[in-house]
């Protein structure tokens, strides 16, 4: 909703009533201005009330401001704002006089004497001017309406303090200057480049919405498998290295050194033959790339179909899916502030993704099974034995002690047997590990080892003389068993921390993950390129209409920034918002391109219209920012978005304003001979506190915006720039005269051919004014806003009737 002007001064009755019904009348469209501003002089009032009938039973206008220009009407040597009942109290109108369109600086407290305003050049008329304006905002002018009911008479004299922003020039020339320059340069707040905007998570399965949206994955999902030949090799090598792996983890087992299979047979057999199944694999895959390459087209789908290379072309929904992805990449970049030079970057490289590549490239399964994967398993490394120094010596050493601390004998034939079990443990597990002659210098150093220990034993037990104490037998039924335990455990222990190392430097899970990641490969080439489909080459082609069209947007903002002065100073606040601004501009000028990417329609190039649009809204968006400011948001941004314009100390003279009390001293749009007729009394006066809703962001800062002010009067208007208080100073009892008169009916039915009052017949000869002032107002002909004429209050607000006596006061002479 918005409010109407009507500027009825100097105008004939039959001029007004005419305006009125050309904008109000039978016939008229409506519009969204229900509210009007009925600017008219005070000597003209009485002939226009025709016009306000017509206002007030149109059926298009819910309340009415008048605001009468000029000075009031001498009568008998006293003074009087004299108005038709039309315009009385209690009918939802608001009457305002200026006696003074400049005004003059006056305050109610402390009393004092009128002077000129500092910076209001006399007889500029700026007062009614920004009282205008300021009622020109919804809010303000509701506000005032809702005040005037408090009001004697429904009437004030208003008065007026402001403060306001840059409008256009200066400041907000640089930061235009300076926004334009950034988006359509890459120097934004997202930088230039591409990777302006995040690459969005994985679809669930949509290879190509993954493409657009630059989404990674480490492996695509559902791998399909191959048939045939592709198929069977794939199988084969993946059953070759679960056998391997298998082969191993017994060896690496507790009891591994009593497997079946041994480490030497898992090398010659098991590992070489997962080896040469992956190879195999591998050279598969790189001769199926090979072939596939040059073929195109239906040879291309038959050839893919005899090698068992199983896929589809992306389905319909697969493909919208795409294209929301890329309407998505388009809208947030735009939303996001991205530069548009890197935005458009970020498209053209989503059109080589999702290009259709027919045998596209050279196959990279070499990547996928690296060669040292496949040297691992065909000439796997030998199991590892312990050295001929290694720990093992020392209880090779002390078990065959044991049994011959008995001493004699006993002693000598238990340690001996002790030594030679040990022996050949060792060197029966060094012949399973590595084969015949294996490990012989191990097997010799352990012997060594195990007969010194037998000679220590002995020695040790004949300084002891351990046979005095135990008995040789007792000793040695003890120690052998002992020793036969704790050297089969250390030996099992050494044997399964050996083969676990083996299986690490093997690492038999890589041979499994090269096949899934040669599968995966295959199906991903499939998908990506051999099963493109005309579809996706329409993603792609949307994917260059979409850059074209960026491209075309941000040459508009280059164009626009050539054609401004250099970027100077300018506050922070108010370049972000203009770079929102501008965000929201470029994406209104690229909606027909998100409109056809979210119907799934063909785009086409539309990069001339888009120009055309871009630098059509710009040009508007310049006469906005000159005639409104940056507080009031253009018609293609979002109205809730916050806009902190100001800043610094221009916010804090725009508080300092907002504080002013109603009493203070501001510009009061009264003649300095009528301030006389003014109220006096500090409750009487209403006030309206307003500001740009933009103004609500910095106001928080010192608290609740909507109670930060005296009276908690502040309302935050949409489209306004100016902050300030209007102040409502009542006028005395007995200043405003309203009477009601009957109208000539006009040959069109709506009032006087003149819009003339003429006097009722029964009453005296001075007419219809002159019952009012005697004994109240008439009746009126009909009431405005479809009230009952019962139900109207007959005087002011406190129930006195306007002009029913005849006041005395020197105020008025």
């Amino acid at each position: 909703m918005s409010v109407r002007l009507f500027d009825l001064r100097g105008s004939s009755p039959a001029e007004a009533l005419g305006a009125v019904l050309g904008e109000l009348g039978e016939g008229t469209p409506l519009t969204g201005a229900d509210r009007v501003v009925l600017l008219d002089g005070t000597r003209l009032l009485a002939g226009h009330a025709a016009a306000y009938e017509a206002v007030f039973t149109s059926g298009r206008v819910r309340s009415a401001v008048c605001v009468a220009v000029g000075p009031p009407t001498a009568d008998a040597g006293r003074r009087f704002l004299d108005r038709p009942g039309q315009l009385g109290p209690g009918r939802g109108v608001a009457t305002l006089w200026v006696g003074d369109t400049t005004g003059v600086d006056w305050g109610i407290r402390p009393p004092g004497p009128p002077r000129p305003r500092p910076g209001v050049p006399a007889g500029s008329g700026a007062g009614l001017e920004h009282l205008l304006a300021a009622l020109g905002q919804v809010e303000v002018f509701d506000r005032v309406v809702e005040l005037s009911g408090e009001l004697p008479d429904a009437a004030a004299s208003p008065g007026l303090c402001w403060s306001e922003p840059d409008r256009g020039g200066g400041a907000t020339d640089s930061a235009l200057a300076a926004a334009l320059r950034r988006y359509a340069s890459g120097g934004g707040a997202s930088g230039g480049g591409t990777g302006t905007v995040p690459a969005a998570a994985p679809s669930r399965g949509n290879l190509l919405a993954d493409l657009v949206a630059g989404a990674r994955r480490p492996r695509p999902v559902d791998v399909v498998g191959g048939t045939g030949e592709l198929g069977a090799r794939e199988r084969h090598a993946r059953d070759a290295a679960a056998a391997a792996e298998e082969a191993l983890a017994s060896l690496s087992a507790p009891r591994g050194a009593f497997a079946r299979t041994t480490p030497e047979r898992v090398r010659r057999e098991e590992l070489r033959a997962a080896g040469e199944a992956l190879d195999a694999y591998r050279a598969h895959v790189d001769r199926l790339f090979l072939e596939l390459s040059p073929l195109t087209g239906n040879r291309l789908a038959a050839a893919l179909g005899r090698a068992g290379v199983r896929g589809a072309p992306p389905t319909r929904e697969e493909v919208d899916e795409a294209l929301g992805a890329l309407a998505r990449l388009l809208d947030e970049g735009v939303r996001g502030g991205a530069a548009l030079d890197g935005l458009a970057r970020d498209l053209e490289e989503v059109s080589r993704r999702v290009a259709p590549r027919d045998g596209a490239g050279p196959s990279t399964a070499g990547r996928e099974v690296p060669d040292d994967v496949l040297r691992s398993l065909a000439d796997p490394p030998p199991f590892p034995l312990p050295g001929p120094l290694s720990p093992l010596l020392l209880p090779a050493f002390l078990l065959p002690a044991l049994p011959a601390l008995a001493g004699g004998p006993a002693g000598l034939a238990g340690g001996i047997a002790t030594a030679l079990a040990w022996v050949l443990a060792v060197t029966a597990g060094a012949q399973r590990a590595r084969g015949p002659g294996g490990g012989l210098p191990t097997a010799v150093a352990h012997a060594v080892a195990a007969f010194s220990g037998v000679l220590a034993g002995l020695g040790a037990g004949g300084v002891l003389q351990l046979g005095l104490v135990v008995p040789p037998t007792v000793w040695l039924s003890l120690a052998v068993p002992a020793c036969v335990a704790a050297g089969g455990g250390v030996l099992l222990y050494t044997w399964s921390r050996l083969a676990r190392r083996w299986r690490d430097r093997i690492a038999p899970e890589r041979a499994d993950a090269s096949v899934t990641a040669l599968a995966a490969l295959v199906d991903r080439r499939a998908r990506e390129s051999w099963y493109p489909g005309a579809a996706r080459s329409g993603v792609a082609d949307a994917a260059r209409s979409a850059q074209g069209a960026v491209r075309a947007v941000a040459d508009a903002f280059a164009g626009a920034a050539a054609a401004l002065p250099p970027p100077s100073s300018h506050p922070e606040e108010l370049e972000a918002v203009v770079r929102s601004d501008l965000s929201a501009l470029a994406r209104a000028a690229l909606e027909p391109v998100l409109a056809g990417l979210r119907s799934g329609t063909p785009v086409g190039d539309l990069s001339r219209r888009v120009h055309g649009t871009a630098t059509d809204l710009l040009e508007g968006y310049r006469e906005h920012l000159a005639r409104a400011g940056a507080h009031v948001p253009p018609r293609f941004a979002d109205p809730d978005t916050p806009r902190q314009v100001r800043g610094g100390p221009d916010l804090d003279r725009a508080l300092d304003t907002l504080r002013l009390a109603p009493e203070d001293r501001m510009l009061q749009l009264c003649d300095p001979g009528h301030l006389s007729l003014l109220g006096e009394s500090v409750p009487a006066v209403r006030a309206v506190r307003f500001a740009p809703y933009s103004l609500r962001a910095g106001v928080a800062a010192y608290g609740d915006p909507d109670s930060a002010f005296p009276d908690r009067s502040a309302v935050w208007t949409r489209e306004g720039a100016l902050t300030g208080v209007l102040r409502l100073v009542p006028l005395r009892r007995g200043v405003v005269r309203t009477r009601w008169s009957r109208t000539e009916p006009s040959d069109g039915g709506h009032g006087g051919a003149a819009g003339r009052p003429v006097p009722d017949p029964e009453e005296g000869p001075a007419g219809a004014f002159a019952a009012g002032a005697a004994g109240g107002p008439a009746e009126p002909p009909g009431a405005p806003f479809g009230e009952d004429p019962a139900d109207r209050p007959r005087g002011g607000a406190d129930g006195r009737g306007a002009g029913t006596d005849r006041p005395e006061e020197d105020y008025l002479r």
